[in-house]
């Protein structure tokens, strides 16, 4: 797995502002962890797995209009 990873063109420059592309204004804007992330997939999952497709369709519709 490592040595995978540290043959990824993306790997350094996603963990190190330096080798990145991305403006450092923008870095340190960003958060450093993607625990808000994991809230949201955790909230959408918490009632719709395991649903038909049209029910999938209308609770994922229904978390959009809560997060908005």
């Amino acid at each position: 797995w490592l040595k995978d990873k540290e043959t990824a063109k993306f790997m350094i420059p996603a963990l190190y502002q330096p080798c990145s592309l991305i403006p450092l204004y923008i870095w340190k804007a960003s958060p450093s962890t993607t625990n808000g992330n994991e809230q949201s997939h955790r909230n959408a999952n918490c009632n719709g797995i395991g649903l038909i497709l049209l029910a999938g369709i209308m609770h994922g519709q229904q978390c959009n209009i809560q997060v908005l």
